[in-house]
C-alpha cells in the first residue's frame, strides 16, 4: 500500500505541476488552428493528437520533482548503545523547520486514496461503456441486411474512387436513424432503411462519401484509442478538451474529403442540413463515426464549408504537422525547466510518530565502509529494520560506503525512506555535514534535497554562514539563484 501511495502522490503531483504547461499547449494549438492560413481539418486533427500525446507525457517528466519526502519532527528508535555516542551540546541553537510559502505543499492523507478510488471507478465505468458499444456494434452488423444492388454499385464505385483497400461492406438496418461507419477488422457502412426513400441519388452519394472517408482515414481505430484515453484521462481538463477538439476536427476532415471529391461545397452543406433534420433524435454510439454527429456542431460545420477562399484537401500536411510538433516540443522543454508550484508531502509512518527524537548520533568508527552491508546496517544503528526495508535499501543502491558517509556527516539517524531519497537524488553525505555546520541540522530531508536540486552545495552553505546564522535555507536558495553566493 505504501508503494501505491508513493506512486499516487508522484502521479498527482506530476499532473498538477504540468497542468499549466498543458493549458499553454492547448492555447497555442487553438490559436494556430484559427490563424494559420490554408490549414485544413486533417492537419489540425493530427496537430491536436500531437498536443494530446505531449500532455499525457508531461506528468511523467515531473514525477521526480513533484514529491517531497517530509520526515516528521521525530525519528525512529535509537541504535544500540554500543553503536552510538551521545553528541555534545552544540553552541548553535536548534532551528525550527522552515515553512516555505512556495511551492505550495499539500498534505497527504486519506483524501488521496479516495481520489484514486474515484478515478478508478470513473475509468472502469467509461471502459464498460466502450465494451458495451463494441458489443452493440457487432450485434448491429450481424442483424443488418445487404444493401440493394443499385446502392451497392454506387458504394463500390465511391470506395474505389477514394482508394480504400480495406474490405468494407454496405449494410441496411431498421434499428438506426442515421448513417454510421463501424470498423475494426470487418468495417462496414450502415444506412438506416428510412433514409433510402427520403434521399435522392446526389444526397445519398454525399452520405456514402462521408462514411467512406471515415473508413479511409481509419477513424474507427483512432476513435477507439480516443475513447480508451478518455476513460483514463477524462478527469484531466486539458486532455478532455483536446479529445473534444479531435472529435470536432475528425468530422470537419471528412467534410473536406467529400467536397474534394464532388467539387462543390454548397450542395453538400444542404445535404448535411437535411440529414440533421431527419436524424436529429439519433442517439450517438460512442465507437461509431457518422455524418450526423453532434447537432451542436452543425452550424459551425456548415459555416466552415461555405467560407470563401477555402481549399478542400483530404490529406494532412506533414510539413505543417512537423513544424507544429517542434514548436510544441520546444514549449514543453522550456516549461519543464520551470520550478514546480505544488508539492505533496509524504506522511510520516506510524512507527516514527510513536518514538521520540533523540540527539544521539552514530559513532562513525563503528561503521566499516569496506565490510558487509548487513554488518554496516547493524553498526549504523539499523539492526531493527525489517527484511523488506533492507531489500529496499539494497535495491536503491545503498551500500556500506554510503552508510559510513552518512554516519560521518554527524546527522541524526535517518529513516530508510530518507536514505533512499537522498541516494536517488544524488545528494552526497558532504551536503548533510555542511547543512549541520551551517545550523540546518533540524530541517526536513525533503528540504535538503530540494536545496541541492536548486544548486546549493556545501561551499554555498559555508559562504552563507559567513553572513550569520539568521538566514533560512529558502533564503540561501534565493541568494544562490540570484548569483549573490556561489
Amino acid at each position: 500500500m505504501m508503494g501505491l501511495d508513493m506512486v499516487a502522490r508522484a502521479a498527482l503531483a506530476g499532473v498538477l505541476n504540468s497542468l499549466w504547461i498543458a493549458a499553454a499547449l492547448a492555447a497555442v494549438v487553438w490559436t494556430l488552428a484559427r490563424t494559420l492560413p490554408r490549414t485544413n481539418a486533417a492537419t489540425r486533427h493530427l496537430i491536436w493528437w500531437t498536443m494530446l500525446a505531449l500532455v499525457l507525457i508531461l506528468p511523467f517528466g515531473r514525477w521526480d520533482r513533484g514529491v517531497r519526502s517530509v520526515t516528521p519532527d521525530v525519528m525512529p528508535s535509537a541504535a544500540p548503545a554500543a553503536a552510538i555516542a551521545v553528541a555534545p551540546d552544540s553552541p548553535v541553537p536548534a532551528r525550527t523547520p522552515e515553512r516555505a510559502m512556495l511551492p505550495l505543499q499539500i498534505p497527504a492523507g486519506d483524501w488521496l486514496r479516495a481520489a484514486i478510488a474515484f478515478w478508478l471507478l470513473f475509468a472502469l465505468l467509461q471502459l464498460c461503456r466502450v465494451a458495451w458499444s463494441f458489443g452493440h456494434l457487432r450485434k448491429l452488423k450481424r442483424e443488418s441486411c445487404a444493401a440493394p444492388d443499385a446502392i451497392a454499385d454506387r458504394f463500390r464505385y465511391w470506395a474505389a474512387e477514394c482508394g480504400i483497400r480495406r474490405p468494407v461492406r454496405i449494410l441496411i438496418s431498421e434499428r438506426i436513424a442515421s448513417p454510421l461507419a463501424t470498423g475494426f477488422l470487418h468495417p462496414a457502412v450502415i444506412l438506416p432503411a428510412p433514409l433510402l426513400a427520403q434521399f435522392g441519388d446526389s444526397e445519398l452519394d454525399h452520405v456514402l462519401l462521408h462514411e467512406l472517408a471515415h473508413i479511409a482515414r481509419a477513424d474507427d481505430w483512432t476513435n477507439l484509442i480516443a475513447r480508451c484515453l478518455d476513460a483514463f484521462t477524462g478527469l484531466h481538463p486539458v486532455a478532455a478538451w483536446a479529445l473534444r477538439q479531435i472529435d470536432r476536427e475528425r468530422e470537419l476532415a471528412c467534410d473536406d474529403w467529400v467536397v474534394s471529391r464532388i467539387g462543390e461545397a454548397r450542395p453538400y452543406a444542404a445535404s448535411l442540413a437535411r440529414l440533421f433534420e431527419v436524424c436529429r433524435r439519433q442517439r450517438r454510439i460512442i465507437l461509431a463515426t457518422g455524418m450526423a454527429g453532434s447537432a451542436s456542431h452543425l452550424g459551425e460545420r456548415i459555416e466552415t464549408l461555405l467560407a470563401s477562399g477555402r481549399q478542400f484537401t483530404p490529406r494532412a500536411s506533414r510539413l505543417r504537422v512537423g513544424l507544429a510538433a517542434m514548436a510544441l516540443l520546444a514549449l514543453v522543454t522550456a516549461g519543464a525547466r520551470a520550478p514546480r508550484w505544488i508539492v505533496l508531502a509524504q506522511s510520516s509512518t506510524p512507527q516514527s510518530r510513536e518514538l521520540p527524537r533523540t540527539n544521539a548520533v552514530v559513532n562513525p568508527a563503528a561503521v566499516n565502509p569496506h565490510g558487509s552491508f548487513l554488518a554496516a546496517l547493524v553498526a549504523a544503528g539499523y539492526g531493527d529494520l525489517s527484511v523488506d526495508e533492507i531489500i529496499a535499501l539494497k535495491d536503491h543502491g545503498i551500500d556500506a560506503r554510503f552508510l559510513a558517509d552518512v554516519s560521518q556527516s554527524g546527522w541524526e539517524r535517518l529513516t530508510p525512506q530518507d536514505m533512499m531519497a537522498l541516494h536517488d537524488h544524488g545528494v552526497p553525505a558532504e551536503m548533510l555535514r555542511a547543512l549541520r555546520d551551517a545550523g540546518f541540522a533540524h530541517i526536513e530531508i525533503g528540504s535538503a534535497i530540494e536545496a541541492y536540486e536548486q544548486g546549493v552545495r556545501p561551499g554555498t552553505l559555508k559562504e552563507a554562514a559567513q553572513y550569520g546564522s539568521h538566514l533560512t535555507l529558502a533564503q540561501v536558495v534565493k541568494l544562490k539563484q540570484a548569483g549573490v553566493i556561489q
